[in-house]
């Protein structure tokens, strides 16, 4: 399992998709710094009033969900990485080297279902970063959450984010296509998936409640609450958790039955 996860870690690193799609995510978590540094420091910009309700004390949880979190962005973005590189092993062979050097489908799937939850924490921890500085040079100074606070939320992003990209590399496992993937990632990251699954639950005549409501506090909610700054309740940890460990254990079924051809 260790050296599978080593031999993910490696070709991820040596990726320049990788490295394009940090850059990306660095540059777009700094618009909201650029804006307030133009509404401080430009006339012109300021008389747009275009940064509305950002100034020091602001909450950094806030910023940050604004910034990286909302608009379902996180999700989608950890979501199609995973998608593009895994369709990628796929596409040019290298499923069959890392199973023949490595050995284990139960090991490939599950080491990458854990690649998916350490590039979630890795994306969270950049967009904070990223998102927090910044808008110290722009000028602004937000107030930092207590660590408790800090914690639970960091925690809570990166398991939704987790959840959402281990559904996209079942996908991927299904299809070994990266279009349909990142398609995918769009649609399962964006919750477009859950709001079409729920508007189907409510419009089925005599369905049980229990059955018909069990998305209305789903992981899009969940990221929702934390895109606003806000911090979920203990069963968020329980949905993610288990979208997580369900998702890995069907991409370790399907890995064990498909070819790899």
């Amino acid at each position: 399992m260790l050296s599978m996860l080593k031999a993910h870690w490696h070709y991820l690193a040596k990726s320049n998709f990788t490295l394009a799609a940090f850059v990306v995510l660095a540059l777009l978590c700094s618009f909201e710094a650029i804006a307030v540094w133009m509404h401080l420091h430009v006339p012109w910009f300021t008389e747009l009033g275009m940064v509305v309700g950002i100034h020091d004390g602001v909450p950094s949880l806030a910023l940050w969900g604004s910034s990286f979190v909302g608009g379902a962005f996180a999700p989608m973005f950890v979501s199609i990485l995973v998608a593009a590189s895994t369709a990628d092993l796929f596409s040019h062979g290298y499923v069959k080297n890392l199973l023949q050097a490595k050995g284990g489908r139960v090991s490939f799937a599950f080491s990458l279902s854990l690649v998916c939850v350490a590039m979630a924490v890795l994306s969270t921890a950049v967009g904070i970063a990223v998102t927090e500085v910044g808008m110290r040079i722009a000028g602004c100074v937000p107030a930092l959450p207590s660590l408790g606070d800090f914690l639970q939320w960091f925690v809570q992003v990166a398991l939704c984010v987790s959840a959402y990209a281990v559904l996209t590399l079942l996908v991927v496992f299904v299809t070994k296509k990266q279009v349909i993937g990142i398609i995918a990632a769009l649609f399962v990251g964006g919750g477009l998936v859950e709001s079409l699954l729920q508007f189907v639950l409510a419009n089925i005549p005599s369905l049980s409640p229990a059955i018909r409501d069990c998305l209305d506090g789903y992981l899009a909610a969940d990221v929702s609450v934390l895109a606003s700054g806000g911090i979920c309740d203990p069963l968020s940890y329980a949905q993610s958790i288990g979208t997580i460990l369900v998702g890995a254990a069907l991409c370790v079924l399907v890995m064990c039955r498909r070819s790899v051809g």
